[in-house]
């Protein structure tokens, strides 16, 4: 069964306090490296940003730096500041496809928070901290426009590879039931009955990257069901849309398409412990409120209420987690 939906992305302002996660003892930059040929970014302040070729001592980003919740030895998330190492961010505005891998009987209830989500994401405050994270050539913009989804019935079984998370995005376009799209990322969600061998809800809860189909690359994003292991994915049992799985899935969805923004291919932003943007800030919140169902929220976007993580917001100071500028 398929469901497509345009809808073109709206500003909202939401009002939301600066968290403490800050910054303590950059390390100091190795040597800088000309980007691309074209000189260094400028900080929106005018600042010359180092480029930094990695060193021995660097972690590098794999994709999969979103932390599990009850990590019982988290990595030091705010100790190093993010640091830009070369490769293009994304500019422009980003199309964001959905597909629902598994067993999705509910089309119309529960599918219906991710598209709201995503077709309100965009050119928000909370998403407008990706101007933060310019490459050579400028800085994204946080602009996202939802251009459709499908539903993948199992096509991969119900245990992947890190091979197969990929291949489920190319199958759909070789299919032609998403189109091949280069200013797009293609989000694949997960129904509870799938399972990632290579960690999912182990060691992280959702990954993004990057892959090649028809001879172009695409990007991705990967993220498992809350529902499979709350305790570790899952920030509470019932979010302010009356769902676990859905709630939590999209405070996931909002991380990964960020840092996919922000670290297109794993080369881009990120520190020395290999953390990118949205990993530093993992199930930090900020100021909540109470939404109409008695949950916990932080952001309103269009009709609905959500509880997102922050996002990191550089300076040059360090930086510090929050949710808008």
């Amino acid at each position: 069964m398929k469901t497509r939906m345009l809808v073109a992305a709206s500003t909202l302002l939401v009002p939301a306090l600066l968290a403490g996660c800050s910054d303590v003892g950059p390390p100091t930059s190795s040597k800088p490296v000309t980007v691309l040929g074209r000189g260094l970014p400028l900080r929106p302040n005018g600042e010359l940003f180092a480029a930094n070729a990695p060193t021995s001592k660097d972690i590098l980003p794999t994709g999969k730096g979103l932390d599990v919740q009850d990590d019982p030895n988290p990595p030091a998330r705010t100790r190093y500041r993010v640091e830009y190492h070369g490769a293009p961010t994304l500019r422009g505005v980003q199309n964001i496809y959905l597909i629902f891998y598994g067993y999705w009987p509910n089309v119309v209830g529960t599918l219906e928070i991710y598209a709201d989500f995503v077709s309100n994401l965009g050119n928000t405050p909370y998403f407008q901290i990706a101007s933060r994270y310019p490459d050579a050539s400028g800085a994204p913009s946080g602009a996202l426009f939802y251009a459709g989804s499908d539903i993948d019935a199992f096509s991969h079984g119900p245990t992947l590879s890190d091979a197969d998370i990929p291949d489920i995005v190319s199958s759909e376009i070789l299919a032609s039931k998403l189109p091949f799209d280069p200013s797009a990322i293609y989000v694949i969600v997960a129904s509870p009955e799938v399972w990632a061998s290579s960690g999912m809800d182990v060691t992280y809860c959702a990954l993004h990257g990057t892959s090649v189909t028809l001879g172009a690359q695409f990007r991705y994003v990967f993220v498992g069901s809350p529902a499979r292991s709350p305790t570790r994915c899952a920030p509470q049992s019932v979010g302010p849309n009356g769902t676990l799985n859905a709630d939590a899935a999209v405070s996931l969805i909002g991380a990964e398409v960020f840092n996919t923004i922000t670290d297109p291919t794993l080369g881009a932003w990120y520190d020395r412990l290999g953390l990118e943007a949205a990993d530093k800030c993992a199930w930090t919140f900020g100021t909540t409120y109470t939404a109409p169902n008695g949950a916990r929220a932080n952001v309103r976007l269009g009709a609905r209420d959500y509880l997102l993580q922050q996002l990191w917001v550089p300076s040059k100071g360090g930086g510090a987690c929050a949710l808008h500028l």
